[in-house]
């Protein structure tokens, strides 16, 4: 048997599978080991049998080494919207990291509609800016035809100020649903 014969020979799908946790619409929270050169996701076998740090625990960690390592200030972008400045293959990363979004909320005073397309690439606006939105969407549509190769998905969110709580509003689709 060659070694990758071995490997999926002594896999225990309950052991070896990812750490998750799921979030909104499709969307789920995974945990990496940053190796330099690669990412490796915890698995429970990370964890060993009899482990003294829980999933909470992995997340409060997560997040702690998150807002220590990446720093992200808000722009406005050229279409008339708001972006993320910082580390940019950790956009995506920014939506479960509670801290941000309190500075963010703070500085606007506004629960915010998010998107979060690729990613490398986040952007959010007052919930109740209807031209933001708009263009926010508009944005989207636009993204779907460059053929990015770190895309996620055309989905907004809505982060609401006062509950500090996240809830999926739109799934905006492939651009042949624009046509309707």
């Amino acid at each position: 048997m060659d070694e990758m014969q071995v490997m999926c020979a002594e896999a225990d799908p309950a052991l070896d599978f990812p750490l998750h946790t799921e979030w909104l619409k499709d969307l789920a929270i995974g945990y990496v080991i940053d190796r330099g050169d690669k990412f490796t996701f915890i698995s429970k076998r990370h964890m060993g049998e009899e482990s003294a740090i829980t999933e909470a625990q992995i997340k409060q960690v997560a997040i702690a080494n998150f807002v220590r390592d990446f720093k992200f200030t808000p722009m406005q972008t050229i279409f008339g919207c708001y972006g993320l400045h910082g580390a940019s293959d950790h956009c995506a990363t920014v939506m479960f990291v509670e801290p941000v979004w309190q500075q963010l909320v703070g500085q606007l005073g506004k629960d915010l509609v998010v998107a979060v397309p690729a990613y490398d690439l986040l952007f959010f606006t007052p919930a109740d800016d209807e031209e933001g939105i708009t263009n926010l969407k508009f944005e989207l549509y636009k993204i779907q035809g460059m053929g990015l190769e770190k895309r996620i998905r055309d989905y907004l969110f809505l982060y609401k100020r006062e509950s500090k709580e996240w809830s999926f509003l739109e799934d905006l689709g492939e651009a042949d649903e624009w046509d309707d």
